[in-house]
């Protein structure tokens, strides 16, 4: 596969997700085997691998924050817990009744935001050793897809409703969310906001993405929209995949979905466009991240049994070092 490197040392068991710090070319990813790996593609493939962190539980989301010196983990357990990268120190600042699908950092109030499969949005005060949250709002289902951009949190839950929370205001904003039902047919499966912060992408199980603005943005319906991806037609049948996962390039402001087709594709949201798409790889994609400087894709690669348990691939890393694919089409992109 052209301009695609294969990781040494990969997870041993599926893997939740792959992430790029913010500022830094260090790769975490996390797996059932409740591990987090870390990698450097930057290096020589011999010395990619950096370290390895043991959890007491799978780690089912995480983010960077504080310049990637730390990190926060929602795992299977029902903990939130922050870890200081360099001196390896972890400790747990909340908890949900179920486990904890989403973590997202709010910088303006060095707050953690979690979803949990306990149809809960809590908020952490990490300066906090109580492990009491400081806003803990009921939602209609459990969260199954989150993500935050500037002062908008978005929430995708397993009834298929959207909440938007404007906290531009401050926590009084999760006391009245705007909330949208029923935008693509079948379940959510990921959820992630437009660099701008002016909307987001949101994709289900049944092979399509979702192009929705926030309300104070969408100046007519005609600007949202849903399009079908991640099928494989074979003769008079249409099968649809799963669209697991969606990243936004950091410079062109087009995105990348990963399907449990095994293949990778590239968009430009603002003229509907398909720039590039992947060859197909021997398995599921699970999990996709740019790099900060927008020049490297990692992709994890790792079956989640929702086809053929019997038939499933070993996990696997890899990194396509990019050059114009992700190039936008449009106007004033």
């Amino acid at each position: 596969m052209d301009s695609v490197e294969t990781f040494d040392s990969p997870p041993r068991d599926v893997i939740t997700k792959v992430l790029f710090g913010n500022k830094t070319n260090i790769l975490a990813v996390s797996a059932w085997d409740q591990t987090v790996k870390f990698y450097d593609p930057t290096l020589h493939k011999k010395k990619q691998f950096l370290h390895n962190l043991e959890l007491e539980s799978p780690v089912m989301d995480f983010v960077f924050f504080e310049d990637d010196r730390k990190m926060a983990f929602g795992c299977l357990d029902n903990s939130v817990s922050i870890l200081d990268v360099e001196t390896k120190n972890s400790f747990t600042v909340g908890r949900h009744n179920g486990p904890v699908r989403c973590i997202r950092y709010h910088e303006p109030t060095n707050t953690l935001i979690t979803g949990g499969w306990d149809k809960r949005v809590k908020v952490f005060d990490m300066r906090s050793s109580n492990l009491k949250p400081v806003v803990d709002v009921e939602i209609f289902g459990k969260t199954y897809c989150m993500d935050l951009a500037k002062d908008n949190l978005v929430v995708g839950d397993s009834m298929k409703r959207v909440y938007v929370y404007d906290l531009s205001n401050g926590f009084s904003g999760f006391s009245n969310p705007k909330t949208k039902d029923g935008i693509l047919k079948f379940q959510y499966r990921c959820l992630k906001c437009f660099p701008d912060a002016t909307g987001y992408v949101l994709s289900s199980i049944e092979g399509r993405v979702a192009w929705e603005y926030f309300p104070k943005y969408a100046t007519s319906e005609s600007q949202q929209y849903a399009f079908k991806c991640h099928r494989n037609k074979t003769g008079d049948s249409d099968v649809a995949f799963p669209v697991n996962c969606i990243d936004f390039h950091p410079n062109f402001g087009t995105f990348v979905t990963g399907g449990a087709d095994g293949l990778i594709c590239g968009w430009d949201g603002l003229a509907r466009k398909r720039l590039w798409k992947s060859s197909k790889f021997k398995g599921t994609v699970a999990s996709v991240s740019f790099n900060y400087l927008g020049n490297k894709l990692a992709i994890g690669i790792s079956d989640v049994f929702q086809l053929n348990p019997h038939q499933a691939q070993s996990p696997s890393l890899h990194i396509k070092n990019l050059k114009e694919e992700f190039k936008p089409r449009s106007k004033g992109t």
